[in-house]
C-alpha cells in the first residue's frame, strides 16, 4: 500500500502540463504504482478541459483555413516506435530513459553497497537511478536544493517514515536524513535533485561532486 504521494501542487502542474522534465518523470512513475494519483490527475485535466471551453474565441485571420490545410500536406503520418514490453515491470515512462528494463541497467558502483546510474542533468536538476544493498545509508546529509525520491523496488527508512514501492519522498533544503535500505532485497529508487546535496562526512563531501551528487 502507498502512502506517500505528490502533493496537490505537483499533480496539478503535472496535469496542466507545466511540470518540468525531472518533475514530470517522477510523478508519471509514480502514477504507474497508485492508482488514485493517477485518477486525481484525471479529474485535474477534465477540470483543465472545462475551464477551456469558458474562454472567450479569438477570431482567427481570414487565411487561416488556407494556412492549416497548406501545413497538413506537409505533415508525415506518424509512425510510432515499437516498444518491446518490460518483463520486470519497469514502468514505461522510466523505460524510455533507461533504454529497456531496471534488470538491464549498467550501474555504477559507489563503494561496495551503493551504485547508481544517472538519466539526465538539466542545469542545476539532476535525475538518477539509486541502488542500495539491504542495510546501505546513503551517510547523513540535507539539501541545497529539493530532493524528490520515489521507491521502485525494496525501502527505506529514515527519520521522516518508512518508503515502499511507490511512496514519493520530498525532502527540502532544511531538512536532514539518512535514508538506510530496508532488510530483504535491493533497494532502487529514482531519484531527482534540484541542487547539491550537503553531507556531514568531510570524506562524503570530497567524493560527491566526483560522482554528480
Amino acid at each position: 500500500m502507498i502512502h506517500h504521494h505528490p502533493d496537490g501542487d505537483m499533480l496539478l502542474s503535472y496535469a496542466s502540463g507545466s511540470a518540468d522534465e525531472a518533475t514530470g518523470l517522477i510523478v508519471a512513475t509514480h502514477m504507474h504504482f497508485c492508482a488514485a494519483c493517477r485518477t486525481q490527475a484525471q479529474e485535474l485535466e477534465a477540470v483543465g478541459g472545462s475551464l477551456l471551453q469558458l474562454l472567450t474565441p479569438a477570431p482567427l485571420e481570414d487565411d487561416a483555413l488556407e494556412s492549416v490545410l497548406a501545413r497538413l500536406e506537409e505533415i508525415k503520418p506518424h509512425q510510432p516506435p515499437h516498444r518491446n514490453l518490460s518483463i520486470d515491470g519497469t514502468p514505461s515512462v522510466l523505460r524510455h530513459y533507461i533504454g529497456g528494463d531496471l534488470s538491464s541497467v549498467r550501474w555504477r558502483q559507489i563503494g561496495s553497497r551503493l551504485a547508481y546510474a544517472p538519466l539526465f542533468r538539466r542545469g542545476a536538476v539532476s535525475a538518477r537511478l539509486l541502488r542500495g544493498v539491504p542495510g546501505a545509508e546513503s551517510g547523513p546529509h540535507s539539501h541545497r536544493g529539493m530532493e524528490y525520491t520515489l521507491v521502485l523496488k525494496g525501502g527505506f527508512s529514515d527519520v521522516t517514515g518508512t518508503y515502499g514501492t511507490g511512496d514519493l519522498q520530498v525532502m527540502a533544503a532544511d531538512q536532514h536524513h539518512n535514508p538506510i535500505a530496508d532488510p530483504g532485497e535491493d533497494c532502487i529508487n529514482l531519484a531527482v535533485t534540484t541542487g547539491p546535496l550537503k553531507f556531514d562526512s568531510l570524506l562524503q563531501k570530497i567524493v560527491a561532486p566526483l560522482f554528480g551528487f
